[in-house]
């Protein structure tokens, strides 16, 4: 059972993290996200508390399966009291069996209950699974976004490097004030402070991942953030509709209504009252005679009595379907959102990507070159320098959203989007970014 749940895991969550070979380079060990999410699927302390419960509800299965049971009965009349009653010479001795027929094949529908109630489990398992691999697979995203943060703030810190170098050789020709300098070595002290307050990020993040497969310390250093800037293809919007049906928190629903509807049939067939019987034979010392004895109960009016009770359970039936109704419609509606915002993410990358980092770092290098020149100030370097920064960063979290919505998509439709997404990725020529 565990494997079919990873696989299917691994199906649903693992979207294809495709291997760009941009920004950083990864080590051999780097953690990748199918790593990530086999030692969630088989190491969070979350997930093992189905496994006892659903050998739970087998014993109840055993036990709902089973017919009425047989009882031995025994009894002593007329013995201890008085006259022609003292003592147990005229006692009569009676030993009998009784039990009950049920009507209306009330077992198999009490097995009917329990076997929804396992699918219930079953559901409410995947669910949990999904929702921790999910959890997993959005913490994996945040730091290879991270990472690539870290490599951004880098960059800028040897830009401010670079700014200062060029301000200070202007500055030592007397041809630009010393507050310029100096304004020049503070932006530089802001961007390395940038550097370190991402650096200490990474670390905690490490931590709340690893705690996810019940690790104290994380164990690994880098994620493989290579396809992190390999964001894919929206893709239509029907096919993920289509496969709704798979999303497990809708599957949960579909199990309540059937254990509301076993629970309706159970009540329609508790209108039959069950048949009380009893048979055995007794013995008479007073006239040293056997002889067999036998009964019947049939409970009246049982029909107008389970009327309560078929009135309920078909309310909750009509209400568990309302609700399954109501949550198609509400899932339908958080998945087209989150198409809309993978889709914006997508073409804000490309956008980013294609038309405006590289004007920035053309115009980044012409600012430099027109500043040592003396036509351009010292603001609008920094202006230049921050214009480019900003895009870089922008387009770091414009991929973060496109794969973050793309998790979000998968764990809606239980399905994972197409590997093909990202093909296209491969076929274009790589930008520094």
């Amino acid at each position: 059972m565990s494997g079919y749940f990873c696989r299917m895991a691994l199906f649903a969550i693992g979207f294809t993290w495709l291997a760009a070979g941009h920004a950083q380079p990864q080590t051999a060990d780097a953690l990748t996200l199918g790593e990530t999410i086999q030692r969630v699927t088989d190491n969070n302390p979350s997930l093992a508390a189905y496994a006892p419960r659903l050998k739970a509800l087998a014993g109840e299965r055993a036990s709902a399966s089973l017919s009425p049971p047989l009882a031995l009965n025994a009894e002593a009349d007329e013995f201890g009291g008085t006259n022609e009653a003292q003592g147990i010479d005229g006692v009569e001795l009676t030993l009998a069996l009784s039990s009950v027929i049920e009507l209306g094949d009330r077992p198999a529908f009490r097995t009917a209950i329990v076997d929804a109630r396992e699918g219930l489990s079953v559901a409410q398992r995947r669910t949990q699974l999904l929702d921790v691999q999910a959890k997993a697979a959005r913490l994996f995203v945040e730091l290879a976004a991270l990472q690539q943060e870290l490599e951004v703030a880098r960059q800028a810190e040897d830009l401010a490097r670079q700014a200062e170098e060029t301000v200070g050789r202007r500055v030592s020709r007397a041809r630009a004030p010393q507050a310029e300098l100096d304004r020049a070595k503070a932006a530089t002290a802001r961007a390395s402070l940038e550097v370190g307050h991402i650096e200490h990020q990474l670390p905690t993040l490490r931590t709340k991942l690893a705690a996810l497969w019940g690790a104290e310390q994380p164990g690994f250093e880098l994620v493989d953030d290579d396809a992190l800037f390999h964001p894919g293809n929206a893709g239509a919007f029907e096919p993920l509709v289509d496969a709704l049906n798979r999303n497990p928190d809708l599957q949960q629903l579909a199990s309540h209504e059937r254990i509301q509807t076993a629970s309706l049939r159970l009540a329609q067939s508790n209108a039959r009252g069950d048949i009380r019987w009893r048979a055995g034979v007794r013995r008479l010392e007073g006239s040293d005679s056997t002889g067999l004895v036998a009964g019947v109960s049939i409970p009246l009016f049982s029909g107008r009595r389970a009327q309560g009770d078929i009135a309920a359970a078909t309310a909750r039936r009509e209400a568990a379907r309302f609700d399954s109704q109501a949550a198609v419609i509400a899932a339908r509606a958080t998945l087209f959102e989150a198409w809309q915002h993978r889709t914006h993410a997508i073409e804000a990358f490309a956008m980013l990507r294609d038309a405006v980092i590289p004007r920035l770092e053309s115009a980044l290098g012409d600012t430099r070159e027109a500043y040592r020149a003396g036509r351009y100030s010292y603001l609008e370097l920094i202006a230049a320098r921050q214009e480019l920064i900003d895009a870089r960063l922008a387009l770091v979290n414009a991929a973060r959203r496109a794969h973050l919505n793309r998790i979000e998509l998968e764990r809606l439709s239980g399905a994972a989007l197409t590997a093909a997404d990202g093909d296209s990725e491969h076929k274009e020529s790589d930008h520094d970014h």
